[in-house]
């Protein structure tokens, strides 16, 4: 039985682990088209705090230079912050995050959900997505002290061939165990 127990315990990391962020570095790229064109680029490695923090120096602060904004990569999930006084983002061809490099190649981004905001106007239809990125569409959006959107990112769930020789491999040392 503590064998079994041990297998167990060394594959719960794994398992759990498979579908977050934590710990891997993601792509934020911000483009702004509009009569002149910026596009910007930061890799940030997933931890347990803020990733990105404007005024500071990656590349985003450059445009992103209004108050204080924070990019917030979490588990599943993107917070973005805006503190100061009123703002915005213009409204031009593209002004626009996205984040790139999601989960690598192994699983999938299956959707984007709004989780909660505090931007008067921002909704659901701002937001897109492929199988490793998801970008979010700023063009014209106001800003107050404290506005904040939070995204949840949903993705495939393991393969059934994938669950069940899992499954089937635990099965198997625990009839060993019996034996």
């Amino acid at each position: 039985m503590k064998k079994l127990a041990f297998v167990v315990a060394a594959l719960l990391p794994v398992v759990a682990h498979a579908d977050s962020l934590l710990g891997t570095t993601v792509d934020v790229h911000y483009d702004y088209v509009g009569s002149s064109a910026r596009h910007t680029l930061d890799s940030v490695v997933v931890g347990s705090g803020i990733e990105i923090t404007c005024p500071g120096p990656a590349q985003i602060c450059d445009t992103l230079s209004a108050g204080t904004q924070t990019v917030d990569i979490g588990d599943n999930g993107i917070r973005y912050q805006y503190t100061g006084g009123g703002a915005g983002f213009d409204d031009i061809t593209t002004n626009a995050f996205t984040f790139a490099a999601l989960y690598g190649s192994g699983t999938k981004i299956t959707g984007v959900t709004l989780v909660g905001t505090t931007i008067a106007g921002f909704n659901a239809s701002r937001l897109s997505f492929t199988d490793h990125s998801v970008t979010v569409n700023m063009n014209g959006v106001g800003l107050a002290n404290g506005a904040s959107f939070e995204l949840g990112i949903l993705t495939a769930v393991p393969e059934p061939a994938s669950a069940a020789l899992l499954l089937g491999g635990l099965g198997l040392l625990a009839l060993r165990r019996r034996h």
